[in-house]
């Protein structure tokens, strides 16, 4: 809900509390690696969902995600370029 909201911060550290209890859930840490990217602009953030991605069955939600990340800060355009293609798979 804060990511539809806008409010990357509060999202990344809901994510946070929730791999504390679930540190092996691949839908959390995606959601991490995708707010992060969208509140830095960190490349590696954006290749770590990268990775996660195909993990992910509910690609409707993979797909908001990497919306989400790829419109984060300062990101290098073959990564996001990257990470687009996932998206279209």
């Amino acid at each position: 809900m804060r990511a539809e909201l806008g409010d990357f911060a509060a999202a990344v550290s809901l994510v946070e509390q929730g791999l504390e209890h679930a540190p092996h859930e691949v839908s959390l840490r995606a959601a991490g690696a995708a707010y992060r990217t969208r509140l830095s602009g960190s490349s590696d953030d954006l290749r770590a969902l990268i990775a996660l991605a195909p993990e992910l069955t509910n690609t409707s939600y993979r797909d908001l995600l990497i919306d989400y990340a790829c419109a984060g800060p300062g990101l290098p355009r073959r990564v996001v370029a990257k990470a687009r293609r996932v998206r279209e798979s």
